[in-house]
């Protein structure tokens, strides 16, 4: 397992999503897409975290004790299978331009970051290191209960199957557009707004709720029908992503050649 990485604070971004969760109906997601081609960017990715240790023997329980749970799942780390995925994913990941990370806050969102970029910090290479910065409501614990709820209850699928009341459907919007004002937050921040290099930014999250987060993306981005259907037909695997291009809302699956849609 890789030792070290470069990690930026993420406090400017816990306050701008704090503003935005109270203010879900702003059409987040369309001004991330402006920012990000105004900077420069040409493509958005999010990733799902690889293969992952079960919740720890004695952890509190979501119902009984919500905070102390989400630190429990946050802590959760990869297992070999997990790391073994990494490593298999990075030949697609750095065939990509990107010029930075977003990540969950959780352990094996941005442990799948560090092993999927194989760049490793050290005291003699640090210049070509991505850094890595937090977006907090990346990690769904907390944001809303109608959509942990109907994850709990239904596990995994694709993002059609969350759809199919007004209630879940309207809940896993105002998500997707919570967590673009994370990201737009981080895009303004020191550091990424001035980086030149990189077409595009990749985010690392959790299963369902990063299609979410893309099925926002790519309506304000314009896409047509199909690249909207694809979104919510898509079951995401592990260590596998949905790349966006900014210009159109088309999307490719990426994965490891000839890998299964589900991990």
């Amino acid at each position: 397992a890789p030792e070290s990485y470069g990690m930026a604070s993420s406090e400017t971004g816990v306050a701008a999503e704090a503003a935005a969760e109270t203010t879900a109906a702003v059409n987040n997601s369309a001004a991330l897409v402006e920012a990000a081609k105004a900077v420069g960017l040409t493509r958005l990715l999010f990733v799902r975290h690889a293969s992952s240790m079960k919740m720890r023997q004695g952890a509190a329980s979501r119902a009984d004790a919500p905070h102390d749970w989400k630190f429990d799942d946050q802590m959760r780390c990869l297992t070999d299978k997990g790391w073994e995925q990494c490593e298999a994913a990075s030949e697609w990941f750095n065939s990509l331009n990107v010029r930075a990370i977003l990540s969950s806050p959780a352990r094996r969102a941005t442990d799948t970051a560090m092993g999927m970029q194989k760049q490793i910090e050290t005291e003699g290479k640090q210049a070509d290191v991505l850094y890595l910065r937090l977006v907090e409501s990346a990690h769904p614990a907390g944001m809303s209960e109608v959509c942990e709820a109907a994850f709990e209850t239904r596990g995994y699928g694709p993002l059609r199957s969350f759809h199919d009341t007004d209630e879940m459907k309207a809940a896993f919007s105002d998500y997707g557009e919570v967590v673009c004002g994370g990201m737009l937050a981080q895009l303004q921040g020191p550091g990424l707004s001035e980086a030149s290099d990189g077409e595009c930014v990749a985010l690392f999250g959790h299963a369902v709720f990063l299609n979410a987060i893309a099925l926002q993306v790519v309506l304000a981005a314009g896409a047509a029908d199909t690249e909207v259907d694809k979104v919510l037909d898509m079951d995401l695997g592990e260590t596998q992503g949905i790349l966006i291009e900014l210009s159109d809302g088309s999307i490719t699956h990426m994965k490891v050649e000839g890998e299964a849609a589900e991990a």
